[in-house]
C-alpha cells in the first residue's frame, strides 16, 4: 500500500511539471527583429557610393617645349581669368619674334616702294602679286611668332580653383602635357555606379530621378538630381556611371569627397503590371516554398505568415508587387523558430 502510495504521487508530480513547463513555454515569447515598412522603406529606394566632383574641370598646358622659370600658383589657389600661373624660358621665342619683326618690316617697306611705281606701269603686274605674297607671308610668320612667345605663358582661361599643380622651377615641359587642371567649384556632381541589373530602373522613370547625398565629412545631406546616364558598361564591372547635380554644397563639399547617395523615386516609378507602387524588403527574408515566396509579419503581437509576389532584384533587396504595404511589420531576423500564431517580442532594425 504504502508503494503505491508512492507511485501515485511521483505520476501527480510528473504531471504537473509538465503542465508547468508547457505553461512557461507558451508564454516565453520567441525573440526577433522587425522592420517596419514605411514610404521610406517602400518603393524602388537604391543605395550607392558616389564621389564629388567639380561642375566643371578645365585641363591646362602649352603648346611650346621650354624650362620653366617662374611658379605664380599653387594648388588649393583660386585665380581669376587672365592671371599667369607659370611662364617657361622665352628667350627663342622671343628672338623668333624679333626675327620675323624685321622680316614684315623689310617686306612692308618693299611693298611700299613697289606699290607706287605698280602705279605707273613700271612694275608689271606679276611682280606686284610676289611683292604681295612676301608681305602676307611676313605677316603671317609674324603672328606665329607672337603665338609662341604667348604659348611660354600659361594664363587661367577661366576663374577656377587650381588643381593638380606639380611642377618645378628648371623642371621642361613637354608641349601638349598637362600641367594643371582649373575646377569651377561654384556647384557640384556627385558620379557614381549603377549595376547593369538597374540602369533600366532608371531609364524607365518617368520623371526626373530625385534623391540625396550625404556626406559624413560635412554631415550634410544635400538634394540631388541625374542629370546624366552612361550608355555603356565597364567590361571589367558590368556597371554604368551616372552623374547627378548636388543643389548647394558651395563653399562645403570638395572634390574627392565620398557621398552615400540615397535614390527614391517612388512617386515617378510604378510597378508596370499592378500600376500601384513596389515594395523593397531584404531578399534574406524571402522564404522559398512550394506554393510560391512567403515572408513573416507581426500581426496583433503574433507571426503570420504570409504569401508574396515578387517583381525583381536589386542592390538593396527584392520587390515586392503585391502580398505588403507600407505599415506592415515584417520579421527580418529569427524568423527561422517561428510557428503559426506563436507569441513575439520583437525590436525594431
Amino acid at each position: 500500500m504504502k508503494q503505491q502510495l508512492t507511485l501515485l504521487l511521483t505520476v501527480l508530480c510528473l504531471v504537473a511539471c509538465g503542465h508547468r513547463d508547457e505553461s512557461q513555454r507558451e508564454q516565453a515569447p520567441l525573440k526577433v527583429k522587425t522592420l517596419v515598412l514605411s514610404p521610406a522603406t517602400g518603393g524602388m529606394t537604391s543605395r550607392y557610393v558616389g564621389t564629388i566632383e567639380p561642375i566643371r574641370e578645365t585641363p591646362l598646358s602649352l603648346q611650346s617645349v621650354g624650362r620653366v622659370v617662374s611658379i605664380s600658383a599653387k594648388n588649393g589657389q583660386r585665380v581669376k581669368k587672365g592671371q599667369t600661373l607659370m611662364a617657361i624660358d622665352n628667350t627663342q621665342a622671343m628672338n623668333a619674334l624679333q626675327t620675323a619683326e624685321a622680316s614684315l618690316k623689310h617686306a612692308q617697306d618693299g611693298y611700299d616702294r613697289v606699290s607706287k611705281v605698280h602705279s605707273k606701269g613700271v612694275v608689271s603686274d606679276q611682280k606686284m602679286v610676289e611683292i604681295e605674297s612676301q608681305l602676307a607671308q611676313a605677316k603671317s610668320l609674324y603672328e606665329a611668332a607672337k603665338q609662341q612667345l604667348a604659348e611660354c605663358t600659361l594664363t587661367a582661361p577661366c576663374d577656377g580653383l587650381v588643381d593638380g599643380l606639380n611642377i618645378e622651377i628648371g623642371q621642361t615641359i613637354i608641349p601638349g602635357t598637362k600641367i594643371c587642371s582649373l575646377l569651377d567649384v561654384t556647384a557640384f556632381n556627385v558620379r557614381f555606379t549603377v549595376p547593369e541589373a538597374e540602369i533600366n530602373d532608371l531609364e524607365s522613370s518617368r520623371k526626373k530621378i530625385e534623391g540625396t547625398v550625404e556626406c559624413a565629412a560635412i554631415d550634410t545631406i544635400l538634394p540631388i538630381a541625374i542629370t546624366e546616364k552612361g550608355v555603356t558598361a565597364n567590361p571589367l564591372t558590368h556597371t554604368y556611371d551616372v552623374v547627378a547635380a548636388v543643389r548647394g554644397g558651395a563653399g562645403l563639399l570638395k572634390t574627392g569627397m565620398v557621398g552615400k547617395v540615397i535614390l527614391n523615386p517612388q512617386t515617378e516609378i510604378l510597378n508596370p503590371k499592378s500600376e500601384t507602387l513596389n515594395i523593397i524588403i531584404p531578399s534574406s527574408c524571402v522564404l522559398m516554398k512550394p506554393e510560391g515566396p512567403t515572408v513573416w509579419v507581426l500581426s496583433n503581437g503574433e507571426a503570420e505568415r504570409r504569401p508574396i509576389t515578387l517583381d525583381g532584384y536589386q542592390a538593396d533587396g527584392v520587390r515586392v508587387s503585391s502580398g505588403l504595404q507600407a505599415g506592415d511589420t515584417l520579421i527580418v531576423e529569427g524568423y527561422q523558430k517561428l510557428y503559426k500564431g506563436c507569441k513575439i517580442s520583437c525590436e525594431d532594425k
